[in-house]
């Protein structure tokens, strides 16, 4: 009997022995990782970041709950499919004969045809400009001229045949040639985006202005800087009596209103400003009237990053492909008209989140036609102009 109870005891400690060494070296590693997780944060910590942000308290974004323009609807919510073959069809216009042309992200051009009844025909590839057109607009010749975000502002005979009309300003490069409008003159006015050259969360998150909008003289070939200092400067859009043009500053949520006849030609004032979310492309209709696609709806972290410049210096620090999902767009469609003095006639709205990444709404022929970037839904869509 004793001696069956030492034998016990020796047994029972045999089995707990490495019971507990194994729960050592457990405790061991997690100590040892924790370790390293607080090394990474306090070194993630001291590295400089690389902006320093300028602080802003964005204003309070519209409600989309309360009664009034920016009220919540459905009219995108029903929009047909044109044409898929533009994966993002950021900009849409169309020429003399009605066909529609749009660009793609990986630089093809293009065009769709409609027969007698309206309805879309199968899309044509137009050119490739082996870049990224953004912008599009027929001259009075009848070329196209394209903004390209790598190639400038470029040139397009019906062949399809590629012109560089401009790529530099005052021996500095265009860096991100994003929208354009044609007067009736010929001038062609484009907004040069960002000198940063690319799209990036740092410029979101520094908030500071590196836009431009820019002037090309077809006589003289010379390309001219209007303004300057501009808050991701992107869709232009000429007035229908072309005495100012529009440029919207997608990151303070404003059109900015640049003067070209009159006492204050040669100044800018805001046209419109606390929209509910990021302007991108802006068209005019034949009654003067201004429509702009709204990227995405306003984002809260955002506007709480602008006003904590420790926050967004921080997150500026982390790699890009880490950030890209901070900014994507809400899956909200959303687009919005203007009077010709900046007043919102109304908004039009997909809550249901089918179109969205809004870049352009163009009014054309009892349509809204609505074109897409990338990050949003794919494809040219279109909506009957019902109010």
């Amino acid at each position: 009997m004793p001696n069956t109870q030492i034998r016990s005891v020796k047994s029972t400690e045999g089995v707990n022995r490495p019971k507990r060494s194994l729960r050592s070296r457990i405790n061991r590693w997690g100590l040892s990782l924790l370790a390293v997780l607080v090394l990474g944060i306090l070194v993630f910590l001291l590295v400089p970041s690389p902006i320093k942000p300028a602080k802003w308290s964005a204003p309070t974004a519209p409600s989309f709950e309360e009664a009034g323009p920016w009220k919540q609807n459905n009219k995108l919510s029903s929009a047909q499919l044109v044409t898929d073959a533009p994966q993002f069809p950021e900009f849409i216009t169309f020429d003399k004969e009605g066909q529609l042309y749009t660009g793609d992200s990986d630089g093809k051009i293009y065009k769709v045809p409609f027969d007698a009844e309206g309805n879309p025909q199968k899309a044509q590839m137009f050119a490739d400009t082996k870049g990224t057109p953004n912008g599009l607009k027929f001259d009075a010749k009848g070329d196209l001229t394209v903004t390209d975000v790598k190639r400038g502002l470029l040139s397009i005979n019906p062949s399809g045949s590629i012109k560089v009309l401009a790529d530099q300003v005052d021996g500095q490069p265009i860096y991100l040639a994003n929208e354009l409008d044609i007067a009736k003159d010929g001038s062609i006015y484009f907004s040069d985006t960002s000198n940063y050259g690319s799209v990036t969360f740092k410029e979101i998150a520094e908030n500071k202005p590196h836009g431009r909008l820019l002037k090309y003289d077809p006589k003289t070939k010379q390309t001219t800087v209007l303004l300057e200092g501009l808050y991701f400067a992107n869709g232009v859009a000429l007035s229908a009596d072309e005495d100012f043009v529009l440029v919207a500053e997608s990151y303070h949520y404003q059109l900015t209103r640049y003067w070209l006849k009159g006492p204050k030609k040669g100044t800018s004032d805001i046209f419109v400003d606390n929209l509910a979310g990021f302007p991108d492309n802006i068209t005019r209709d034949d009654q003067g009237h201004f429509w702009v696609g709204i990227f995405t709806t306003r984002i809260s972290f955002v506007d709480q990053m602008h006003s904590n410049p420790w926050l967004a210096s921080t997150m500026a620090k982390l790699p890009e492909s880490l950030l890209s999902g901070a900014s994507a767009p809400a899956k909200h469609g959303l687009a919005m008209e203007l009077s010709p003095q900046g007043e919102l006639i109304g908004s039009w709205h997909d809550p249901e989140g089918k179109l969205y990444g809004v870049t352009t709404a163009v009014s054309y022929n009892g349509y809204l036609y609505i074109g897409t970037a990338p990050g949003g839904s794919k494809g040219v869509h279109r909506v009957l102009l019902t109010k």
